[in-house]
């Protein structure tokens, strides 16, 4: 790293990006240092809600947007062994492979020289070692029965959701990981099944912080196969399985399933674990006549239940002493803000607004969040 950027951003720190401060550093080192510094004291800032170290760490603009958050790289890490060598084929600036260095032995491609010498600034501000070439992954062998890629889904700055237009291509990458031991690629949960069955035999749609953060398809001769919803902060996972057949009533009780289950299917797991039944026909809502906390479900006690229609519900709310504090939706397309508003009241007690879908008709379900 250029000793002038790293004066720069010593000089930099704690103070706000002002022309005055600006010239001050500008005039310690250069202009483009100065300007570099103040740049990665704002990426730090940003960072903070993925990187515990984040003040220590070097950033780019895009490949922050795109790194990993450290507590779901460090599951991606527990899925190798710790004693083998673990290739991360697209190191970026380093967030998955911190983690596995952590881990054990590593090594990192990556094609970007300024990324990758931003992951080995990365790696020694924590006391980590990896090899981080500049490099294609597809190149030549790697010398080793494990692999981990995040490929990129960035064409030119835009977002694509075209596997052909990912780099490196996922289908070639899951020609290379095939015959190895465990091989991971790490995709947006947004892609079709039919992509993904095709892709790997094993399917884990992550949840972090109540949002299907992505999809790792999971393949080698150590891949066990199936669909599964993984929740990163319990550690618990759960498989895919067929729903029973939905209610048009809710219970007592309406519970908002994570993200990352519904797209693994797992709603039907969590029905037959817990005794719930599918709310009409958008899938995420469940229900039943008794509380549940799980890591899986929101649980809200039902205060009222009727059809979609403004008078009726506004009426609910008077007679129950109850504000709309938030609306949730599923399958419904209800313009939100315009809603709220609609529904403005006075109520003593807060509640949600749950809009839900039977067949073509959409119901309200007021509605308190449990304590979980």
């Amino acid at each position: 790293m250029d000793e002038l950027r790293l004066k720069a951003l010593d000089l930099a720190k704690g103070k706000p990006a002002t022309p005055k401060e600006l010239a001050k550093v500008a005039g310690a080192t250069t202009q483009e240092a100065a300007a570099w510094a103040f740049g990665q004291w704002e990426l730090r800032l940003r960072a903070k809600v993925k990187f515990s170290q984040a003040d220590s760490m070097l950033f780019g603009r895009e490949a922050l947007e795109q790194s990993t958050h450290e507590a779901v790289a460090s599951y991606h890490a527990r899925l190798f062994p710790v004693d083998q060598l673990v290739v991360d084929c697209t190191a970026g600036i380093g967030a998955d492979l911190l983690a596995l260095a952590r881990r054990g032995p590593a090594v990192g491609f990556e094609l970007d020289a300024e990324r990758a010498e931003m992951a080995r600034f990365n790696l020694n501000s924590q006391n980590l070692e990896a090899e981080v070439k500049v490099q294609d992954c597809l190149e030549k062998p790697w010398g080793t029965e494990f692999a981990f890629a995040d490929p990129a889904r960035r064409v030119e700055s835009r977002r694509t959701l075209n596997p052909e237009e990912f780099s490196p291509n996922p289908t070639t990458l899951a020609a290379n990981m095939r015959d190895l031991k465990l091989g991971v690629i790490k995709l947006s949960p947004l892609l079709s099944d039919s992509f993904l069955e095709d892709l790997a035999p094993r399917l884990e749609f992550i949840s972090y912080d109540r949002e299907c953060r992505e999809v790792l398809a999971i393949m080698g001769m150590e891949a066990k196969p199936g669909r599964f919803a993984i929740h990163v902060e319990s550690g618990e996972a759960i498989p895919d399985a067929f729903p029973p057949v939905e209610v048009h009533t809710p219970g007592q009780y309406l519970f908002d399933v994570d993200p990352a289950a519904v797209r693994a299917h797992a709603i039907g797991t969590l029905c037959a674990r817990f005794d719930l039944s599918p709310l009409g026909t958008a899938s995420g809502y469940l229900t039943g006549e008794v509380a549940i906390f799980s890591p899986w479900l929101r649980t809200y006690r039902v205060l009222y239940s009727g059809k979609a229609d403004l008078k009726t519900t506004r009426r609910a709310l008077s007679e129950l002493d109850v504000r709309v504090a938030e609306v949730k939706q599923r399958g419904a397309k209800a313009d939100v803000d315009k809603l709220r508003k609609e529904l403005s009241t006075s109520g003593k007690s807060a509640a949600s607004l749950v809009l839900w879908m039977d067949g073509a008709s959409v119901r309200h379900t007021l509605a308190v969040l449990e304590s979980q």
